[in-house]
């Protein structure tokens, strides 16, 4: 099990990755610039610092850090310590699963959806060829260190793209949760975060522990997290030279998927109209022109949840009650997406 150390303040955060006689810190410009730069290290420790971006999490960037490590004569007594969002806990868990067979690693995210949503459950991995998290392994890390005070670094998308996953853990597993977050406040397309907000941090950690602990590699219930994924990450993976968030295609992706759990007969149209409202009021829709929809469906055969040729999918029965394994057709792929532009145009 994973050790999640809650924090309040900069020192605590200096303490903590100076507490280890034998570790390299691994970061990106922006979590060095935001992050590492407000602290004073230890003479003896050592950072590898990778360029910001989820183009950079690639086998070429994973080679540079292993080669980083051995450069740093780093040993089985090392320990990796992640600093930043998604993209390090993940490329930075596989780094370390990878080097010498592996190697310790901690998690410190510095983004809302690293600390609600990527650095717990153990999935680490990189893109292959733009295509998500095709190579990776499951390593847990031995600790995570939550300091919600970085929030205050990010852009909005950023903050965004966070609660995009959140509001995914009401919907599948939690519906008095899902209901909190709709009383988050927006003003001028910007989320509020007040003193209360870390609750949602807590409880989000918390519903995605519950489920990894009970199917770690993955084998049924912890597919459920993969809610809004399936034409999110096709959609991720499309617009990938457009710099489209993560969270803004899961939140399109929750929608199209939704609607396939609607037009199932699975959903009724309440809560599908509710799901809908909660993502059209925090997210902008995004621009998807007709030509493109047979393309990104395409994608969506490419997903790794797949069995043989058959979409794997999950779908919603009630808000707080996901299906997983449901196969779905292109032409349903099609038609959600389809959908989701008629609304987003009128």
């Amino acid at each position: 099990m994973t050790r999640i150390t809650y924090i309040q303040h900069i020192s605590e955060f200096e303490k903590f990755i100076n507490k280890f006689n034998n570790s390299v810190i691994l970061c990106d410009q922006n979590s060095y610039k935001h992050c590492i730069s407000l602290i004073k290290l230890n003479k003896t420790q050592r950072i590898i610092t990778i360029k910001s971006g989820e183009k950079n999490k690639n086998f070429k960037t994973l080679e540079f850090i292993i080669k980083q490590l051995s450069n740093f004569e780093a040993n089985r007594n090392t320990v990796l310590i992640n600093v930043g969002g998604g993209v390090i806990c993940d490329i930075g868990g596989l780094a370390a699963g990878l080097y010498k067979r592996g190697i310790a690693f901690v998690n410190i995210p510095t983004t809302l959806i690293a600390m609600a949503d990527a650095s717990h459950g153990g999935k680490t991995g990189i893109n292959l060829n733009n295509l998500k998290n095709y190579a990776g392994i499951f390593s847990l890390p031995s600790e995570t260190l939550i300091f919600a005070t970085f929030l205050k670094t990010l852009q909005q998308k950023h903050i965004k793209s966070g609660f995009a996953e959140m509001l995914k853990h009401g919907i599948i597993a939690d519906k008095n949760y899902f209901l909190q977050l709709l009383n988050t406040k927006i003003k001028n397309d910007t989320i509020l975060i007040d003193e209360n907000f870390g609750d949602f941090i807590i409880k989000s950690i918390e519903i995605k522990n519950c489920i990894t602990a009970n199917d770690f590699t993955e084998q049924n219930l912890r597919k459920t997290l993969n809610f809004g994924h399936t034409i999110g990450h096709a959609l991720e993976t499309y617009f990938i030279k457009k710099n489209k968030t993560h969270g803004e295609c899961v939140a399109t992706g929750i929608i199209c998927e939704s609607y396939i759990s609607l037009k199932r007969g699975l959903l009724n149209n309440n809560d599908f109209k509710t799901i809908e409202n909660a993502i059209t009021t925090f997210f902008k829709p995004l621009k998807i022109e007709s030509e493109q929809i047979e393309e990104i469906s395409k994608l969506t055969l490419k997903d790794k949840k797949n069995k043989s040729k058959e979409i794997n999918c999950i779908l919603i029965k009630n808000i707080g009650e996901a299906l997983f394994d449901v196969e779905v057709t292109e032409d349903e792929i099609k038609e959600s997406i389809e959908y989701y532009k008629k609304s987003g145009d009128s």
